[in-house]
């Protein structure tokens, strides 16, 4: 149903719509645990573009970041690929949702 349809306080919450980016998250996941268990946007979207086939534009991957099972923790400053000086967030998967997944199998 078109969520136009329903009054605002009948709409579901917030999330990455139609489980589209599903198998990212799974990535996503897949290298938060390869590199610590915690990433910044610029190195989890570098590592996106270069091991997937088809890859995911920054904004997209923001968006699946802060509506998917991620939290930030902080921020730092990095660069990106033209040398360019900015402040990046630092994402971790968030634990309840470690604990949910564990408790299914």
């Amino acid at each position: 149903m078109n969520n136009r349809r329903l009054e605002l306080h009948e709409r579901p919450a917030p999330a990455v719509g139609n489980n589209k980016h599903k198998k990212f998250i799974q990535w996503i996941v897949e290298y938060l645990s390869m590199a610590g268990g915690q990433a910044n946007t610029l190195e989890i979207y570098y590592w996106l573009n270069e091991n997937t086939k088809q890859g995911l534009q920054i904004h997209a991957l923001v968006n699946v970041l802060s509506k998917g099972p991620f939290e930030t923790v902080g921020e730092e400053s990095a660069h990106n690929g033209l040398g360019v000086k900015r402040v990046v967030k630092i994402w971790q998967v968030k634990v309840d949702k470690v604990e949910e997944r564990s408790e299914r199998t």
